[in-house]
């Protein structure tokens, strides 16, 4: 599944190539608000991208989405509510990217390594999104913070062997791989690296498989690294 921030940046009469035009448009207004709502959540993506949650400003946001103060108030409760319905948006298409790529496989080793790997590649191509996601959700209270707690339970079905112990074990099995492929996510961003996630997969399958496959198989994915390409 594609996923992409629309490019920032105004035209020559300092309009969004997205941006409505004012005046008759032949559409409803659902459909007026429905753009000028995912307009503002790609304008607060592209703004926490460059500055990251502290430093943005609802005027920022509203100079990247080409909107009014007043539109934005009237669909947003404020910059807490807007980041919180960006995270959302953004976490549902990640995970829906990685839950596909689970599926296409039978074998849950090759089902976490097909999820990890559309994971990284998505988080790769859209580093606004990542940053958002995974570097600054962390450190952000309020309506989000919901949200993210449910984003992270979704994320621990892909943990899920079938041999997996019912019960408290289980459960800290799976919590556990999230919080650390969450850190994992979180110090790589932070650091720059989002374009070459793609390029930790083995090491990401290694930490996430160790706990419920044991070394060997662990020890498997990292091979991976060097495995001829057949």
């Amino acid at each position: 599944m594609a996923v992409s921030v629309p490019a920032g940046g105004r035209g020559a009469r300092g309009r969004r190539p997205d941006q409505l035009v004012g005046g008759r448009h032949g559409l409803t207004p659902e459909e007026v608000e429905a753009s000028q709502r995912a307009r503002i959540v790609a304008a607060m993506t592209i703004a926490v991208g460059d500055r990251g949650y502290h430093g943005v400003r609802v005027a920022d946001v509203v100079w990247h989405a080409g909107v009014s103060r007043k539109t934005f108030y009237e669909l947003f409760e404020g910059k807490e509510d807007c980041f919180a319905a960006a995270y959302g948006r953004w976490i549902d298409r990640m995970l829906e990217t990685a839950f596909d790529a689970f599926e296409t496989q039978t074998e849950w080793p090759d089902q976490l390594r097909a999820a990890m790997t559309a994971l990284l590649g998505a988080l790769a191509r859209e580093p606004a999104a990542a940053r958002l996601c995974f570097a600054e959700a962390v450190a952000v209270e309020g309506p989000v913070t919901e949200t993210r707690e449910r984003a992270l339970e979704r994320l621990s079905r892909l943990f899920m062997p079938p041999d997996l112990p019912a019960g408290p074990i289980g459960d800290t099995l799976r919590s556990g791989r999230v919080r650390e492929l969450s850190e994992t996510l979180r110090r790589e961003i932070a650091a720059g690296r989002t374009e070459s996630l793609p390029t930790i997969a083995p090491e990401v399958m290694c930490a996430m498989v160790l706990p419920f496959l044991g070394v060997e198989a662990a020890q498997h994915e990292l091979d991976r690294r060097t495995a001829p390409a057949r």
